[in-house]
């Protein structure tokens, strides 16, 4: 991650070099706390365009403010990006996934359109290329977001295809790491539709809800039988170890 000293370095271009100092459009006045979010909101498409090692002197050029006020509200360069990512990941969490897949009375198959549905819809371009600009850095924060993917997706997706096969419960056998994987061919379909939408620039349908439960119908229609598989004497080794994400000290 780059750092700045707290009242900010010489200015840089996209493509790291030098640039003339622009004059300030002078931003209007806010209360502290709507300032604060605007300064967030802006602060992650910014650093979405422009990658990390962009400026906050920048930053508050095209906000329209002097450097010294994002240091008001975020003391650090490294603060301010560790708030963008806390924001990401509360839009993308904000609906509980693992309450809608317990929820008996719908079927799997709707229960994980709703939840995709839900996730494609809530995804607007910008979490994503900050995630993949954060993991190719090699962040602890794209590890953070795979442990809540675990917690509140994976892990109560194949504790329902466990129920409906009749096998044991995490209680007794640990998710396995071919489990992860064979959930992870759901959720990657999912995240490269955003990739294709957002970043590809790609032509994808305009209906997503056809496009997600397209998606989930021939997911569970692979999931049901490979979980038994995965569960019988003949599946890899690899596979039946407990799954656990990777550790990062960064």
């Amino acid at each position: 991650m780059t750092s700045e000293t707290e009242h900010g370095s010489a200015a840089s271009s996209a493509h790291g070099g030098p640039e003339s100092p622009t004059p300030r459009q002078r931003a209007k006045r806010l209360p502290a706390a709507e300032r604060k979010a605007v300064i967030l909101r802006e602060a992650s498409l910014f650093f979405a365009k422009e990658g990390f090692a962009a400026s906050t002197r920048d930053l508050a050029a095209k906000l329209g403010v002097r450097q010294a006020l994002l240091y008001k509200y975020f003391p650090s360069k490294e603060a301010l990006l560790e708030a963008i990512f806390v924001d990401s990941l509360a839009i993308h969490w904000a609906m509980d996934w693992a309450k809608v897949l317990s929820d008996q009375s719908l079927s799997l198959e709707e229960r994980l359109a709703q939840v995709y549905i839900a996730h494609l819809e809530n995804e607007d371009g910008i979490g994503i290329r900050l995630f993949l600009r954060a993991a190719l850095d090699g962040w602890v924060l794209p590890v953070r977001r795979l442990d809540l993917v675990n917690d509140k997706l994976v892990r109560p997706m194949i504790a329902n295809l466990r129920r409906e096969a009749k096998l044991p419960g995490f209680e007794s056998l640990p998710l396995m790491a071919g489990e992860f994987e064979l959930a992870m061919v759901l959720h990657s379909s999912v995240i490269f539709h955003s990739m294709r939408s957002h970043i590809y620039g790609g032509n994808v349908p305009a209906d997503l809800h056809a496009v997600v439960r397209l998606y989930v119908s021939t997911f569970l229609h692979g999931a049901r039988p490979n979980l038994l598989v995965l569960h019988g004497p003949d599946a890899p080794a690899d596979f039946k170890l407990p799954y656990s994400t990777k550790e990062s000290t960064v």
